[in-house]
């Protein structure tokens, strides 16, 4: 869906420079068909659009901004990127990357990139999916993926997924009513 959302083009067929900013598990959906979907694009920003954030305002959930998004600079798809490299990790770990943080400590670990590698805090996750992970959470944009589209294809290579029947079949069994 990101992939997507950052390859859109306009009519003229010049991309639209979409970003999300608000990539967050709030806004992930999966479906009973098996398919995950991006939701909310509420504060989605395009290059070509006339949208400006008021002055030191920034938007989305704290604990899934990258460190660009803190500091007004430029925001391109590999703020994306990062979002959901903290929902990767959340999902390994089971549990929230800045859980116990106020605002100030979740602002300073995002500044200055304190992100416990998975495997330090569960030695299960393979050394392929950490690597996938920390990439995505690099500190640096340019260190991360671009495009969303090569995350995904490291995070397959790393963890085959499960067929998208599975998946919905799944979801269906646990969201049964009783």
């Amino acid at each position: 869906g990101l992939h997507a959302a950052h390859e859109a083009v306009g009519e003229n067929g010049t991309n639209l420079g979409i970003v999300h900013r608000d990539v967050s598990p709030h806004n992930i959906l999966v479906g009973v068909d098996g398919l995950a979907r991006v939701l909310d694009f509420g504060i989605a920003k395009a290059a070509e659009r006339a949208h400006h954030t008021r002055t030191g305002e920034v938007k989305g959930k704290l604990g899934y901004m990258a460190p660009e998004q803190l500091f007004n600079e430029t925001i391109g798809r590999e703020a994306d990127v990062y979002s959901v490299g903290v929902v990767l990790w959340e999902l390994l770990m089971g549990q929230r990357l800045f859980a116990n943080d106020t605002q100030a400590q979740k602002l300073m670990r995002v500044a200055n990139n304190e992100v416990e590698s998975p495997r330090t805090l569960n030695p299960d996750v393979p050394p392929e999916v950490e690597a996938v992970v920390m990439k995505a959470l690099a500190k640096s944009p340019r260190d991360r993926y671009r495009p969303a589209l090569e995350f995904a294809a490291a995070l397959e290579f790393a963890i085959p997924p499960a067929p998208q029947r599975v998946v919905g079949e799944w979801l269906a069994d646990v969201a049964r009513d009783p």
